[in-house]
C-alpha cells in the first residue's frame, strides 16, 4: 500500500483509507436518515481486518456513523492490532443528545469520551467538527473551537478537522454573483477562525472541474499546509455501476439513499450513460470503473489521502486490489468530458428543494 505523508497531521497514512460510514448500518438522527441498509456486523468487522492486512493504515468514522455501531466496530479492530501504528479520525458536531445544540462544550466533550470509550482508545489522531452549523447567529462557535483546541492541547486529538464545500473555490467568495458566493464566504471565514490541520471533501468524477484562474480546495489546502482526506469517491457505488439503471432500488427507513434523488430512474440512467463510456475506454467490469474512480481521486493530489468504503471483506478487497496503472493524462482529460455533461443531467434532473438537513448530502 502507498504510503502518503499527510500535511496537517505530518504523518504518513496509507493513501487509501477505510471509509465506515458504510459499516454503521441503519440509523436516523433528528429525524433524518443517516445509515447504510445491509450491514452485518460480522462481515464489517471482517472487511476492517482485511483492511489492515492490505496494508490500510487510515480508518476514518464518526459518533453518528450508526450512532457509535461504527466506531465500536473499529475499536474491536484496535482491540487487536497495533494502535499506534494506525491513524484514526472521528468527528463531532450531528448528535445532540438532550443538549440545547451538537456543538455546546459539554456535548462535545461527553461526544469526545463516548467515541474514545467506543473505539478504545486515550487519544485521536483528527477529530473533526463535522458540519458548519454553529446554531443561531453562530452562537456556539467560539467554544465549540476553544473546546477542540483544549482537547489539542491536552494532547488527547493530534489534529482538528473540518468539513469543506462540495464544490468551492475561493474566487467565489468575492464574486457576488456567482450562486455559492455566500457558502464559498461562509467557509472562508470558518477557515480562518476554526484554523483546521485537515479538511475533508467529497471529490469524485462527478466533481466540477474549475477554471485555470479558480483556486480549488485542494489548492487553498495546499497553499496553506492542511492535509485532505478525499470521501465519496465512488458516489455511493453510483460511479461503479452498482445499481441497475432500468429497476431504481428501494431502501428502508434508515439509509440516507432513500432521499438522495441520484437513485432514481432518470439519474441513474444519467450515469449509466457515462460509465458506458468510460467501459468503452478502460474495460467493461466493475474492477475497471473502480480502478478509474480510484485512481481519478490519488492522482488529483499526491498529499491528499481518499477513503473507500466497504461493507464486507469482498468488497474492500476488490476495492485495494485494483489500482493497476496510473491514469494518462489524456485519461483524465477524457473522463473529465464525458462525465461533465453527466453532471449537468444530474443537476437539471435534481428536486428543487432537496432535504438541506439530509447527512452526506449529495
Amino acid at each position: 500500500m502507498e504510503q502518503r505523508r499527510l500535511p496537517g497531521l505530518n504523518r504518513e497514512v496509507s493513501a487509501l483509507g477505510a471509509g465506515c460510514w458504510t459499516i454503521g448500518g441503519l440509523a436516523i438522527n433528528r429525524g433524518v436518515p443517516i445509515g447504510w441498509a445491509g450491514v452485518d456486523a460480522d462481515a464489517a468487522f471482517a472487511g476492517l481486518v482485511r483492511a489492515h492486512d492490505l496494508g490500510v493504515t487510515l480508518y476514518d468514522t464518526a459518533d453518528v456513523y450508526g450512532l457509535g455501531r461504527s466506531e465500536r466496530l473499529v475499536g474491536r479492530l484496535l482491540g487487536e492490532v497495533n494502535r499506534s501504528r494506525l491513524t484514526i479520525s472521528s468527528k463531532v458536531g450531528y448528535f445532540a443528545g438532550t443538549a440545547a445544540h451538537p456543538y455546546q462544550a459539554a456535548q462535545i466533550r461527553r461526544q469526545f469520551e463516548t467515541t474514545l470509550d467506543n473505539l478504545g482508545t486515550d487519544y485521536l489522531d483528527i477529530y473533526f467538527l463535522h458540519v458548519s452549523d454553529f446554531g443561531p447567529g453562530d452562537r456556539y462557535l467560539e467554544e465549540a473551537v476553544e473546546t477542540v483546541q483544549q482537547l489539542k492541547r491536552r494532547g488527547l486529538i493530534r489534529a482538528i478537522g473540518m468539513r469543506a464545500p462540495h464544490e468551492f473555490a475561493r474566487e467565489w467568495a468575492t464574486d457576488l454573483g456567482h450562486p455559492r458566493a455566500a457558502e464559498a464566504a461562509r467557509f472562508l471565514t470558518l477557515l480562518a477562525r476554526v484554523q483546521p490541520d485537515v479538511l475533508t471533501a467529497r471529490y469524485n468524477l462527478l466533481s466540477p472541474i474549475y477554471a485555470p484562474d479558480e483556486t480549488d480546495i485542494f489548492d487553498l489546502a495546499r497553499d496553506r499546509g492542511i492535509g485532505m482526506l478525499v470521501k465519496q469517491v465512488l458516489g455511493k457505488g453510483l460511479l461503479i455501476g452498482t445499481h441497475d439503471p432500468l429497476a431504481a432500488p428501494s431502501f428502508p427507513s434508515g439509509d440516507h439513499r432513500g432521499q438522495d434523488h441520484r437513485f432514481t430512474a432518470p439519474a441513474l440512467q444519467a450515469i449509466q450513460s457515462g460509465l458506458s463510456v468510460l467501459r468503452q475506454r478502460f474495460g467493461p467490469t466493475r474492477a475497471d470503473l473502480t480502478r478509474v474512480a480510484l485512481r481519478y481521486a490519488l492522482q488529483r493530489d499526491p498529499a491528499v489521502a481518499v477513503l473507500v468504503g466497504f461493507r464486507t471483506s469482498q468488497q474492500i478487497t476488490s476495492n485495494l486490489t485494483c489500482l493497476g496503472e496510473p491514469l494518462s493524462s489524456d485519461d483524465i482529460g477524457a473522463i473529465g468530458l464525458t462525465m461533465s455533461s453527466v453532471r449537468d443531467m444530474l443537476t437539471a434532473s435534481r428536486p428543487a428543494n432537496p432535504n438541506s438537513q439530509q447527512e452526506h448530502s449529495a
